[in-house]
């Protein structure tokens, strides 16, 4: 119901970044009333969610960004799906996979065969707990009883584990009997004891907590039924825009943050056309990647514990690679085409667009954040396991090359940090809220993106 139905008076807000997390915050402050304006400095909507259709051929498309959201899961998401009518397609980019292990491919079915697991080192718990789940579920083995502790997916602390926060996620493991090749595959190093290996791993609770808020969702481990948009994810970020129109100012990069201490204004500067222009508001929702956020001045200076959040998180970042073929030619070859390939250059392979009448088709993966088209296509042609392909292009889509929008998803926070993160990282300041998928519990892209943005808008049109 909008901000005047109620008897509320209409707020103005500036959204800072049309990523998918500001223009949905964006899109729910305008269907509650309120006075919108969206600042972006790049000259186009959706920061990481991108879909693209050059240079690739016959109406084929990739999404070099946000590729996927999941049923059970990205509730917030799903709604958007519905409310705007968009077309979803079941995306099987997860389903049959072959792992590539110390140079071997493997197939599903031959990771749950136990002379295979207990080959790889497991021990016979484990190997009875993957005949039994999957190979996918085994980290539930010694996390599992830790689980139910948490009550609150928002709150990591108080559950009785808050020592665990000292405590690496490898060192529990191997405390719980877990064996050197269980802790392997569920990506927890052991560590050989040393200050800088111990710094450089992630805490037990934090590992614990997350999923924890995996189990309390409902999701399993490692998520199969995935999904897509027809014609590209940036169909959701377009849609936002649009309803917006022109509440958002594309080529607006901000230059300086004035606020007061909960009462007042904020005041905003960017440039625009060269020019440089100011906005004030009764609230800023920052949604800009926190490595972009911490250049910008601000009047008074962030308090300590937010200042230590932006100076301190990390993101991830990788590059799309795509490689275009003139038939699907793995289907003489393999049982599926989605490989785990363990290989930097082009880590993972599966089809996309598949929807697109024609022979040609698209292979896509992500590869480290500096690998070159041909050094992707030189890995695909070493590990491919089939006898032949037609291949006629690689592409890489660098994301560390984008000015505004270079970081992905998060890393998770360092060793005994985890009070000095949360909740700060998504508290406000005064008048100024936070969203985006660093904002969230679960740093999961647009999942993580559409709570905060619809958190932030329900908190504003409270206030």
């Amino acid at each position: 119901m909008a901000a005047q139905e109620q008897g509320k008076r209409p707020k103005r807000v500036i959204v800072a970044g049309a990523g998918i997390g500001g223009l949905c915050c964006a899109y729910e402050l305008m269907d509650r009333g309120h006075d919108v304006t969206v600042l972006e400095a790049s000259g186009r909507t959706g920061g990481h969610v991108r879909t693209i259709h050059d240079p690739l051929p016959d109406g084929l498309y990739a999404d070099v960004g946000a590729e996927h959201f999941t049923k059970p899961g990205y509730e917030q998401f799903w709604k958007y799906v519905e409310k705007f009518d968009l077309p979803a397609l079941p995306y099987p980019r997860r389903l049959n996979m072959l792992r590539r292990i110390d140079g071997k491919w493997y197939t599903e079915e031959q990771l749950q065969d136990r002379t295979v697991l207990q080959a790889f080192g497991l021990n016979r718990r484990e190997v009875d707990f993957i005949t039994q789940h999957g190979w996918t579920e085994l980290p539930l083995l010694y996390f599992g009883p830790y689980l139910d502790a948490f009550a609150d997916e928002y709150q990591p602390f108080g559950a009785g584990l808050d020592a665990l926060d000292e405590v690496t996620a490898g060192e529990l493991l191997a405390r719980d009997g877990a064996s050197d090749a269980a802790m392997r595959f569920t990506g927890v190093p052991r560590g050989d004891g040393s200050p800088a290996a111990r710094n450089s791993e992630v805490s037990a609770l934090a590992r614990l907590w997350h999923q924890a808020i995996i189990k309390h969702r409902g999701i399993p481990v490692f998520q199969r039924e995935v999904f897509r948009l027809q014609g590209g994810n940036q169909l959701m970020t377009d849609t936002f825009a649009a309803k917006l129109g022109a509440r958002v100012r594309l080529g607006c990069p901000i230059t300086a943050i004035a606020h007061g201490d909960g009462d007042g204004e904020v005041t905003v500067r960017f440039r625009e056309f060269g020019e440089e222009k100011r906005l004030d508001a009764e609230y800023l929702v920052c949604c800009l990647p926190l490595a972009i956020l911490r250049t910008i001045p601000i009047t008074p200076e962030w308090p300590e514990c937010k200042r230590y959040v932006l100076e301190n998180v990390v993101y991830g970042s990788q590059s799309r690679v795509l490689l275009q073929s003139r038939t699907p030619f793995w289907k003489a070859d393999l049982p599926s085409i989605n490989l785990d390939t363990g290989d930097p250059a082009m880590y993972l392979v599966y089809e996309t667009a598949d929807e697109i009448p024609g022979e040609r088709s698209v292979l896509m993966g992500s590869g480290s954040p500096d690998v070159t088209a041909a050094e992707a296509l030189t890995a695909f042609e070493g590990f491919y396991p089939g006898r032949s392909h037609t291949l006629e292009q690689a592409y890489v889509h660098n994301w560390s090359r984008d000015p505004w929008a270079s970081g992905c998803e998060r890393h998770p926070y360092p060793l005994g940090t985890l009070k000095r993160f949360w909740p700060h990282i998504m508290e406000p300041v005064g008048r100024i809220h936070f969203a985006g998928s660093f904002a969230d519990n679960l740093p999961w892209g647009m999942d993580a993106a559409t709570r905060s943005g619809n958190r932030v808008a329900e908190a504003i049109d409270r206030l």
